[in-house]
This record gives structure tokens, C-alpha cells and sequence, in this order.
């Protein structure tokens, strides 16, 4: 059964916390030990320091037959003899020498020597050959020497402890590592991984790139979001598309007074030859009447070049990439335009005869359309000038494309801000804040790219790079007027 993102997660931390609480528990029960252990450990070592204060006063006993010293002497016998249970019962929980459960019967044994040595205790007795004299120093030093093996037991005991508990210390603490890295993963894998790619698609949606995300065949909440989020690209992408024809239209409307201008000459000639050829049709010229029918069928073709140019450009086509000569597209768009330029404003282009580029027609003049257009609107003053010039870059292979005016230029703070989309500093009734968002997302399509610079006052250049093309170019009469 494949889990999903929350079960998974209810899984890693459960195991988190059943790690936890028998780590807990294991640390309590070496806590008990160590503390059992420090207490053995302290009560030995104040068994020996007893047994050592039962050697000195016998040995002052001994030397200067003074009473208090024998009386001392017991004393300490007695609360030796006293902490002996307490270090019986530490005795019986672990495994010990077995010299050690003769600690309570050498005790007992040196105070019946020390109490018949103090009993029968002369001048005489003091010499080094006395019997009793002899036992009491062998008992005690007996009962020191098990104490000190008492101490040394108890020392080594704890040395293990420790040793034992930094093992299992360390296998505790790495396994814990390991989950914590386990659990990190999880969380980088499937969280904040797929979170980033989302947030860079996103951060790249406002400058037109829609790209779809890769989705893994799991079903967990992270793939079901991953799903929403490239069902959201695409409605946008759709969209988007809606409302860049929605712009193309509006820029026809923009286009359609001077059009009207443009195709009245034409109906004007086609008229005057009518009535022309009509005036000579009495007298039987036929050669003047042929002539006149001929500039008629012109003027009619030049008329309907105008309209199928518009036609053409309002259509909503797929992109058809094909290599044309750049000059060709750039006059097509300065004949589109030309009935939006204002007096006093002048229209130049420097383009490379030879310049091919693989591109869309029909896009690209879109794309020359739109800024010419906002190029013209942003020069408020008499005159001005509007220059469309390229260049070729021999490093790179690609060309660069200037489409520059003399307009009032853009404020610093909105430059990095023009192409996104419905983004505007023009009044409402001047646009709508999609031109730049379509002329980047056409330019980006053909593998080119776009920027600008522009200074307050001192009008602004849209530079586009697009590849060169190698191949030689289609004819290009389709892009007539």
C-alpha cells in the first residue's frame, strides 16, 4: 500500500516519539544503575576510610597503651561493623569476588582480637613476637586489604558503567541522527522541494514563461497540488492568449481611422478612372479606356493588400517560424503605423540588408507594431523621432534590435516592471498594460530576449536580441501592402 504525504509523516514522527520514549526509559534504568552504583562506590569508600582510622588508633594503641586510643579504636570497629549490612545488600545485586563475603567475619574476628589484645595488653605484650599482637596486625591488615578490593571492585564496576553507557550513548545518538536526516529528507523531498519549483514557476508566470510541473505518479497532497498549480498555468496561458488578441484588437481599432485613410485613396483613383473611362467610351478611345481599367485593377489590388494586411494581423495564428529578411518585417510594420504618426514626428529605421532572421511574421509585427505605437504615444512634445535600428553581434550570433524614441522616458522605480502584464503608467483610455507583456512574450517564444533602458525625460530604447539565421530567406512578397 503507497502512503500518502500524511501518513508518512504521522509515520516518521511516530517512530520519532517510539524512539524517544524507550531512549527515555533506557536512560532512567542506567540512571537507577549509576545512581546504585555512586552510593556502593561512596559506601566503600567510607568503609576503607574506617578501616584506616581502625589501623591508626591500633597502632597508637599500640605504641602508647592509651586507653582512649583503644576506646577510639572500637568505636570505629563498631560503625564499621555497622555499615557492613548496607554493603552486604550492594554486594548481593551484582557478581563480586568471593573474598569479599568475608568482610562481616573478619570484622567481628579483629574486634575479638583487639578486645583480647587490650584485655591481656602489658609492657611485655607490646613485643613484636607476641601471639595476640601478631593476630591483630594480621586481621587488620586483612580487613584493610578487602576494603581496598571493595573500593577497587566498586571503582571498576562504575569505569564499566561508564564505558557500557558512552556505547550506547553513541548508538543512541546516531540512530536518533540518522532519523532526524531521514525525517529532513522526507520534508526537503517532498515538501520543500516541490514548493521551490512552484515558487520559481510562479515568480516566472508574471513575465509570460508558463511552465507546466513535473508530477510524480504518487497520490499524496503535494502531487495534488502540483496538479492544481498546472491546471492554473494552463486556464492562465489560455487566458493570457485571450487577452493579448483582446490587445491585437484594440491596436486594429487604434489602426482603423488612418486605415480608412489609407484605402479612400485608392477608392478615389479607382472612381476617377471610372468616370474617365466612361467620358471616353462616346469617342472610342480604347487604348485611354484600357489604361484607366488597368490603374483601376491596381488601386483595387493596392485596397485589398490594405484590408488583407489588417485581416492578417488580427488573426489569431499559431506561431509559423520560417527564415525571413528582417527589413521586409520591419517596413510591413512602418506601413501599418504610418497613419498614427503625428506631424512633426519622425519615423526612421537602419536595418542590415542582408539581416535573416527565423521568425514569425505575422508575431513580429505584432511585437514592431506595439512599440512603435507606444514608442509614438510617449513623445508629448512637437516633435520627436522614432527609430527602429539593428545591428549584428558576431560573438553571440544574434541580432540586436533598438526600437528608440525621444519621448518622456520612464521613471526608474517602473522600469523593471513594464512588461508584466496590465502593468501601465498611460492614462486608461491610452492602454490597457498588455502591449510590452505581448512584445515579451512573442520575442521570448523566438528564443530571443528583451529589456530596456530609459531615463526621466530622456526617452527610452527597448533593446531585443533574436538568433541569426544561416539559411536563405522565403520569399517574402506576402509581406506587401
Amino acid at each position: 500500500m503507497q502512503l500518502n504525504l500524511r501518513q508518512k509523516m504521522i509515520a516518521c514522527f511516530t517512530l520519532h516519539m517510539i524512539f524517544y520514549f524507550f531512549v527515555g526509559i533506557s536512560f532512567l534504568k542506567d540512571f537507577k544503575v549509576f545512581n546504585n552504583d555512586v552510593m556502593m562506590l561512596m559506601n566503600a569508600g567510607n568503609f576503607s576510610n574506617i578501616c584506616l582510622e581502625i589501623r591508626r588508633y591500633e597502632k597508637n594503641y599500640i605504641i602508647g597503651h592509651e586507653e582512649e586510643d583503644f576506646q577510639i579504636a572500637l568505636g570505629y570497629v563498631d560503625e564499621a561493623i555497622n555499615y557492613i549490612p548496607s554493603l552486604i545488600n550492594d554486594l548481593e545485586i551484582m557478581l563480586h569476588p568471593y573474598h569479599l563475603n568475608n568482610l562481616k567475619t573478619k570484622i567481628e574476628e579483629y574486634r575479638k582480637a583487639l578486645e583480647f589484645f587490650g584485655a591481656t595488653c602489658s609492657q611485655e605484650s607490646s613485643n613484636p613476637e607476641c601471639s595476640s599482637l601478631i593476630k591483630l596486625r594480621s586481621l587488620g591488615q586483612e580487613i584493610v586489604q578487602i576494603s581496598t578490593d571493595l573500593v577497587k571492585f566498586e571503582q571498576q564496576k562504575m569505569r564499566e558503567f561508564i564505558e557500557t553507557f558512552k556505547v550506547q550513548l553513541l548508538r543512541s545518538v546516531s540512530v536518533m541522527i540518522t532519523l532526524i536526516i531521514f525525517t529532513l529528507i522526507l520534508l526537503y523531498i517532498n515538501i520543500v522541494l516541490p514548493l521551490k519549483l512552484i515558487e520559481k514557476a510562479a515568480k516566472r508566470i508574471p513575465k509570460g514563461t508558463f511552465t507546466q510541473l513535473p508530477v510524480s505518479q504518487k497520490k499524496d497532497e503535494v502531487s495534488s497540488v502540483l496538479n492544481a498549480f498546472n491546471r492554473m498555468v494552463v486556464e492562465l496561458e489560455e487566458q493570457q492568449e485571450q487577452l493579448f488578441h483582446a490587445e491585437k484588437l484594440s491596436a486594429i481599432g487604434t489602426l482603423a481611422s488612418g486605415t480608412a485613410h489609407q484605402i479612400n485613396n485608392p477608392l478615389n483613383n479607382i472612381s476617377t478612372s471610372c468616370q474617365l473611362a466612361l467620358s471616353e467610351l462616346e469617342s472610342g478611345d480604347y487604348q485611354f479606356v484600357k489604361k484607366m481599367l488597368q490603374t483601376i485593377e491596381q488601386e483595387t489590388e493596392r485596397a485589398g493588400g490594405i484590408v488583407r494586411g489588417l485581416l492578417e494581423f488580427s488573426r489569431a495564428q499559431t506561431f509559423s517560424m520560417q527564415p525571413v529578411l528582417f527589413d521586409d518585417v520591419v517596413k510591413r510594420a512602418l506601413r501599418l503605423v504610418a497613419s498614427e504618426v503625428p506631424p512633426g514626428i519622425t519615423m526612421e529605421h537602419t536595418i542590415p540588408p542582408g539581416l535573416i532572421l527565423r521568425i514569425d511574421i505575422q508575431k513580429m509585427v505584432e511585437a514592431l507594431l506595439n512599440l512603435l505605437i507606444n514608442a509614438i504615444q510617449s513623445i508629448n512634445k512637437p516633435r520627436g523621432t522614432v527609430s527602429i535600428t539593428a545591428s549584428v553581434d558576431e560573438a553571440s550570433d544574434q541580432a540586436i534590435i533598438t526600437v528608440e524614441d525621444s519621448g518622456e522616458g520612464i521613471d526608474e522605480k517602473y522600469v523593471q516592471k513594464i512588461f508584466d502584464p496590465f502593468f501601465t503608467t498611460k492614462n486608461v483610455d491610452k492602454g490597457t498594460g498588455l502591449g510590452l507583456a505581448v512584445v515579451y512574450g512573442i520575442i521570448k517564444k523566438q528564443s530571443g530576449s528583451t529589456r530596456v533602458e530609459s531615463v526621466k525625460g530622456q526617452g527610452t530604447r527597448i533593446i531585443i536580441t533574436l538568433p541569426i539565421c544561416h539559411e536563405p530567406a522565403h520569399l517574402t512578397t506576402g509581406l506587401e501592402i
